[in-house]
């Protein structure tokens, strides 16, 4: 294969806009939870996971180990809808206690109450549970003073030691063991029922099992004494209510028997039964009313059925008077179509007519029947038209009865008001006498009533609470539970290592995915390049130390390995930018050391040099140069030798002290051919397609570097450079940590960014950008390298297919 035709032009570089514009980064879409990317982070942090899972079993052990066993007994109590009773009826305050006990509130009621700090100094007093300082009770000893049981001293009579052990006040041992065991005791209302489930939690399952069985058994202890407690306070206070009741009741009856005696009329009012002290409702006149007022309302009921009547009647003869003679108009007043004559005619007539409209259908209208038939319809008609005819002065005789009926009740209406409201001034104060003595009555009825009813149930030990199962002695710890604990600490353990994970991987300001570093920095990946691993620098022919450069140089060492097969892609991503002519000179920097920008620019210049390009790759970091360490063995510390001894470089030709063709060294083509062995000895610089590559180190450290390349002498070596050569490469120093790459923006036509997947931050990368936008020179891309090929993070060079054609003769019999 011959070598392509060399250019003799000069490539102009691109000159920088007057005003460039600052660079934008893209903003970042906000996106929901992506799994898939979650998941292969926790694949390959899976490590993480293991920890905190065997963290979390360590702490469960512990837990078992360190925790005491409880165990815990259950008892069941039930409440009913209503509390037990000897006496039937339906009182105000049964029914209100009943609607309470059957309500949900009743409920949480009674189960707070369980838990009463009183009620849990009952049951350490009815126990005993403080006769040995809370031991037994507590499964441990008790120091201090509380741990000293309280010892009765013996009391005179009337003191203390005749009060009942419940009336007594808790001492302070009680009431602390009472607070120490509400802790043990949880009552749960079972859904949907009337029942509640008593738990009880303690070291002792014989203690636990008493504990149940007393809690139900004092609570219902305690219902029941509160409860005739206040039926004896009741009791008490309606005794008193009763001789109360019972001098008003006789003074009221006195007052009224004294106020009928002087004034005998108003009894005609009312009265009656109440103040005789009979049974109410049997006075003559009925209820309140007397005899005067049952008249009054007859006879006012009736004058007000005459006024109707009159003022109906006076309606019709109005009608009467406008219709005149018309038969048809008058029967549609009611009085005359309803009058017993004109109903008889107007029956007389229907028959008729009914009995020609038959006789027509048999006869013809001079039939002798037919005629006779039509005559005795005309006489009938006639003689309704007679009769209603007649009626309008019969109306007009029943209107002055109605009017005379009407004046003579209203007289004797008004006759009979009168008399009411003389009498009624005699029946006021009788009346009001007789309700007082009803009320008194009635109250003291009551009572009475009450009396009897609180002195029969006063003793009455009933309870609406009652137990319905039975405390039973639990033969295994409830608490801890060894698989329970065991699997909550491996749970735990697990989610603990997703949150680290996952906190790391939200912190993580790395790009790590082609996709992020596109989306994120807005420009396209030119290459992915993925983690070096070991199979390629075993691969890799000769020395594997870094000082020889062979685990740098895999494009020629490893050509079959996905590293070399990335960096192919990245010369043809490159060589279809744009014509050949404005794509000879590339720039790599990067925005912070150790990023792999001498790793890349190396490989890449191997890989134009391999498809038969002369490519010229100057060494462009002078703070630290390292491309004479890849490529020449025989580079040694510059301690070892004085500056004389140096070979030319980039610096030398900067400060005119050698020509370029005299500081460029070139690579023997077994360094970089993979075609096929190299012929001709070992110091053939020909590769077999003809490509050559040259090596422009830096030479001798210089003080002022930035100074130097910012002259014209950088941009009269690149224009030669790319005169002589059809490539030329350039590595360059990192753009955060110096200004050198930023000064060789002018003199540049392709520059791309190479960026350490999952390590270099992005402000950073952000900022290179930006201060490259300021220099006028925008990247063509990027090159993402080091990509992690570990478990799990396969997702990230999920571009490549490593081993593709493997086994098939590509490249990697070639080297042999």
């Amino acid at each position: 294969m011959t070598n392509p035709p060399i250019s003799t032009s000069v490539p102009q570089p691109a000159a920088p806009p007057s005003l460039p514009v600052p660079y934008e980064p893209p903003g970042e879409t906000k996106r929901g939870f992506d799994f898939r990317h979650f998941w292969h982070s926790t694949l390959e942090r899976l490590w993480v996971v293991a920890l905190c899972v065997v963290a979390g079993l360590f702490l469960a052990l512990g837990y078992l180990a360190r925790t005491p066993k409880l165990y815990q007994s259950h008892a069941v109590l039930e409440v009913d809808f209503q509390e037990p009773t000897m006496i039937s009826g339906e009182e105000t305050s049964s029914r209100m206690r009943s609607m309470f006990l059957a309500s949900q509130e009743a409920l949480r009621t009674i189960e707070q109450n369980l838990t009463n700090r009183n009620l849990m100094a009952r049951v350490v007093r009815s126990e005993g549970f403080a006769d040995d300082g809370g031991r037994a009770f507590l499964g441990d000893s008790v120091t201090g003073d509380a741990a000293q049981p309280s010892t009765p001293k013996p009391a005179a009579a009337g003191t203390l030691a005749d009060i009942p052990a419940r009336d007594r006040a808790f001492n302070p041992l009680e009431d602390g063991l009472g607070g120490a065991l509400s802790s043990m005791v949880k009552p749960v209302i079972r859904r949907g029922t009337r029942l509640i489930d008593l738990y009880v939690t303690n070291r002792d399952p014989a203690v636990a099992q008493r504990i149940a069985e007393a809690v139900g058994r004092e609570y219902i202890r305690m219902s029941i004494e509160r409860r005739s407690d206040f039926s004896q306070e009741s009791l008490r206070y309606l005794m008193e209510e009763e001789e109360r009741l019972k001098g008003n009741l006789q003074r009221s009856e006195a007052a009224v028997a004294e106020y009928k005696a002087k004034t005998p009329d108003a009894l005609q009012l009312g009265g009656g039964a109440t103040a005789t002290g009979g049974a109410p409702g049997s006075s003559a006149g009925g209820g309140r009313g007397g005899l005067v007022e049952d008249k009054l309302q007859d006879l006012t009921s009736k004058v007000t059925s005459a006024k109707t009547d009159r003022v109906r009647l006076e309606s019709e003869l109005q009608q009467i008077d406008q219709i005149a003679e018309s038969v048809d108009a008058l029967l549609a007043i009611p009085s005359i179509a309803n009058a017993p004559v004109v109903v008889d005619r107007r029956k007389d007539v229907a028959q008729l007519e009914s009995a020609v409209a038959s006789l027509e259908q048999r006869y013809k209208s001079r039939h002798p029947k037919m005629m006779a038939a039509r005559a005795a319809l005309t006489e009938a008609q006639a003689a309704l038209s007679r009769a209603v005819l007649s009626q309008p002065a019969v109306l007009r005789n029943v209107l002055q009865q109605a009017r005379a009926a009407e004046k003579s009740l209203g007289s004797a209406a008004a006759d009979q008001e009168k008399a009411a409201f003389a009498l009624n001034k005699a029946a006021i104060g009788y009346q009001e006498l007789a309700r007082q003595a009803e009320t008194d009555r009635a109250l003291y009825e009551s009572v009475l009533r009450q009396i009897k009813e609180t002195n029969l149930t006063k003793d009455v030990k009933t309870n609406a609470v009652s137990i319905a199962e039975h405390a039973t002695l639990p033969y295994a710890p409830a608490s801890p539970q060894p698989v329970k604990a065991i699997v909550l600490g491996l749970l735990g353990g697990i989610a603990a290592g997703l949150g680290c994970i996952y906190g790391v991987d939200v912190l993580d300001r790395s790009i790590k995915t082609v996709d992020q570093a596109e989306t994120l920095l807005g420009l396209p990946v030119l290459a992915a390049v993925p983690e070096r691993v070991s199979l390629e620098a075993k691969n890799a022919k000769g020395s594997t130390t870094a000082g020889s450069g062979t685990t740098y140089r895999l494009v020629a060492e490893a050509p079959e390995g996905p590293v070399a097969e990335s960096f192919r892609n990245l010369r043809a991503a490159l060589s279809l930018l744009g014509p050949e002519v404005e794509r000879k000179v590339f720039l790599f920097t990067s925005a912070l050391p150790n990023e792999g920008k001498s790793f890349t620019s190396a490989n890449y210049a191997l890989a134009l040099a391999q498809q038969g390009h002369r490519v010229l790759l100057i060494d462009g970091d002078l703070r630290r140069p390292s491309l004479h360490k890849i490529f020449f063995d025989t580079a040694t510390n510059r301690k070892a030798r004085p500056d004389k001894d140096n070979p030319p470089g980039l610096i030398d030709c900067l400060v005119g002290e050698a020509e370029l063709s005299a500081a460029v060294r070139r690579v023997l083509a077994r360094d970089v051919d993979v075609s096929r062995p190299t012929k001709g000895g070992n110091e053939t610089f020909t590769t077999a397609t003809g490509g050559e590559l040259s090596i422009l180190a830096g030479g001798r450290r210089a003080p002022n570097p930035a100074e130097l390349l910012s002259g014209t002498s950088f941009g009269k070596v690149v224009a030669e450079a790319a005169r002589i050569f059809d490539r030329v490469v350039i590595d360059s120093a990192p753009i955060l940590a110096v200004s050198d790459t930023l000064l060789m923006m002018p003199h540049i036509q392709t520059v791309s960014l190479v960026v350490r997947a999952a390590k270099s931050p992005r402000n950073a990368i952000h900022r290179a950008l930006s201060l490259l936008a300021v220099a006028g020179a925008r990247p063509a891309g990027v090159v993402l390298n080091r990509l992690p090929r570990r478990r799990g993070a396969g997702h990230y060079y999920y571009y490549a297919s490593p081993g593709y054609g493997a086994g098939e003769g590509s490249y990697e019999t070639l080297k042999s």
